[in-house]
C-alpha cells in the first residue's frame, strides 16, 4: 500500500514539474515572439515535451493563458498586504503598505499583463476577460482611496485619488522603471510610497 502511495505521489510531483515547465516555457514564447505567432509546436519544444502532452495538460494556448492569469490574480501575499492596507489607520503606513503589494504583484506578474493585452489584440473573448480582471482591480484602488478620505490633501478627493493610485501601479510604470531605467524591485516600491505620499497627502500628513 504504502509503495502505491509513493507512486501516486511521484506521479503527481512529476505532473506538476510537467505543468509548470510547459506554462513557463509559454510564458517567454508568448512575450518574446507575441501570443499569436507562438504555436503550441513551439511550446512543447521550449518546454522538451511532446506536443500532445500540452494538449493533454493545457487543451489549448487560452488555456495556458488562463492558469498564467489566474497565478498573477492569486498572490496570497500581495492580497494580504493590500487588506492590510485599507485597514491601516495612518495614511503613510497605508501608502507603504500599498505600495509593497504592488511590488509583490508586478515583481511576479507584470510581463503576464502585456502578454494577456497581446492577446486580448486578437481574440475579443480575451479582450472581455481582461477587461473584467482591470474592473476588479479599479474597485480595489477605489476602496483603498476611499479609505485615505480624511487625509486627502485639499483639492483630491477620493475619485482624483483613485485615478492617481491607478495611473502611477499600473505594470507598465513598474516594467519602464526596473526593466529599462534598472531600478531595483526595493527602490520601486519606495518611489512609489514616496511618490504617492508627496500626490495624496495633506502636507501635514506624512
Amino acid at each position: 500500500m504504502g509503495d502505491v502511495k509513493e507512486r501516486l505521489t511521484l506521479r503527481d510531483e512529476r505532473a506538476k514539474v510537467t505543468r509548470r515547465r510547459i506554462a513557463e516555457a509559454a510564458r517567454g514564447l508568448f512575450r518574446s515572439r507575441g501570443y499569436g505567432a507562438t504555436t503550441l509546436q513551439a511550446v512543447a519544444d521550449e518546454a522538451g515535451v511532446a506536443v500532445q502532452t500540452v494538449y493533454a495538460v493545457y487543451g489549448s494556448k487560452a488555456g495556458i493563458l488562463h492558469e498564467l492569469r489566474d497565478t498573477v490574480l492569486r498572490q496570497p501575499a500581495a492580497e494580504a498586504l493590500f487588506e492590510d492596507a485599507v485597514r491601516e489607520t495612518d495614511a503613510g503606513r497605508k501608502l507603504e503598505l500599498f505600495a509593497c503589494s504592488i511590488r509583490r504583484r508586478w515583481e511576479f506578474g507584470h510581463d503576464v499583463v502585456a502578454i494577456y493585452r497581446d492577446a486580448g489584440a486578437s481574440d475579443p473573448s480575451v479582450r472581455a476577460e481582461e477587461e473584467q480582471v482591470l474592473g476588479m482591480r479599479r474597485r480595489g484602488i477605489a476602496r483603498l482611496a476611499n479609505s485615505l478620505e480624511a487625509e486627502l490633501a485639499s483639492g483630491v478627493d477620493p475619485a482624483h485619488a483613485t485615478a492617481i493610485l491607478d495611473a502611477l501601479t499600473l505594470p507598465d510604470v513598474y516594467e519602464e522603471l526596473t526593466e529599462i531605467a534598472g531600478w531595483s524591485a526595493d527602490e520601486f516600491e519606495a518611489w512609489l510610497a514616496e511618490c504617492l505620499k508627496n500626490q495624496l497627502l495633506a502636507r501635514t500628513r506624512t
